[in-house]
């Protein structure tokens, strides 16, 4: 095969990358990559590690205040240098959020960035790093063919009842209504099912996507019914630092008794809450399992 497809998973303090050899002309991509990396610790303690033929070829600490385009331009300046002289046809990016515009992968254009931006609201933590090398890529090859996949997409299908709030109407119409989240996920685990499962992977299923972001979603038939997440990703089960599913009373007391307005509740919402707010020590679970600290438990 002497071509080569790039997969980039971009998130608020991680960047996960594969190179995978395909064959533009016959449609076919291989399985396994050629390459594969990520850089973790963006915004504390950036650290690049990639992976070629199985072997560790880049093993590299930033500086702390290396954000997500300084180490993406490295990146794809590696990659650009071992290629092994296949040429890059096409990149792949996750996008947390598609909307109800968006439900199955999609080329992307100027139009369409511009509409998945508009989107930043609802996933502040995500698509604003999701399109970050988007654009890079499109400012360093403005013909290469770049799709964006949905993390809402495989919860397109739910039935009404389950991702309507209630609430008025109107307000369901405009767009106020549960999307669900880590679909890609999701879908793969849920293809994989059967190699372990065999017939029951078509019955119902629960599966967890457990990380710094988590959620649920039960599964039947191969489909989503339902899912932790709604409107935003802070919704659900307790994360990292975000709150997940909280009494709506609750920000109506901090808005009224404590004076705090939207800024003040999403920084306490997304960046303080979750494992970090109740343990008062760290969103990181292994830190939380090493601590000796009672309130890690």
């Amino acid at each position: 095969m002497s071509d080569a497809i790039l997969t980039i998973n971009a998130g608020s303090s991680s960047i996960k990358f594969a190179l995978y050899a395909a064959d533009a002309q016959a449609g076919t991509v291989a399985r396994a990559p050629l390459a594969a990396g990520e850089a973790e610790g963006i915004g504390t303690n950036p650290h690049l590690r990639i992976l070629e033929d199985g072997h560790v070829t880049v093993d590299q600490d930033f500086a702390v205040d290396a954000d997500q385009d300084v180490i993406l331009r490295q990146i794809l300046g590696w990659i650009g240098t071992h290629s092994s002289g296949r040429k890059l046809v096409a990149a792949g990016h996750r996008v947390v959020h598609g909307g109800a515009l968006f439900d199955a992968p999609t080329r992307v254009s100027a139009a369409v960035i511009e509409a998945l931006a508009s989107l930043a609201p609802l996933a502040p933590l995500h698509q604003p790093h999701n399109l970050a090398p988007i654009r890079v890529l499109a400012a360093a090859s403005p013909d290469l063919p770049q799709v964006a996949c949905f993390d809402t997409a495989f919860h397109a299908g739910q039935a009404a009842v389950v991702t309507h709030y209630a609430i008025p109407r109107a307000l369901s119409e405009e767009g106020v209504r549960r999307y669900g989240f880590h679909g890609l996920s999701y879908e793969y685990v849920s293809g994989t099912l059967a190699g372990y499962l065999g017939e029951r992977a078509a019955g119902r299923i629960v599966i967890a996507h457990l990380g710094n972001g988590a959620s649920l979603c039960a599964i039947e038939g191969g489909r989503s019914v339902a899912t932790t997440m709604g409107l935003t990703t802070l919704d659900g089960v307790p994360m990292g630092t975000r709150s997940g599913a909280i009494d709506p009373g609750v920000l109506l007391y901090l808005m009224k008794e404590k004076g705090l307005g939207y800024d003040a509740l999403s920084e306490l919402l997304y960046h303080r809450s979750g494992l970090l707010g109740v343990s008062g020590i760290s969103p990181d679970m292994r830190t939380l399992l090493a601590s000796p600290a009672p309130q890690a438990r």
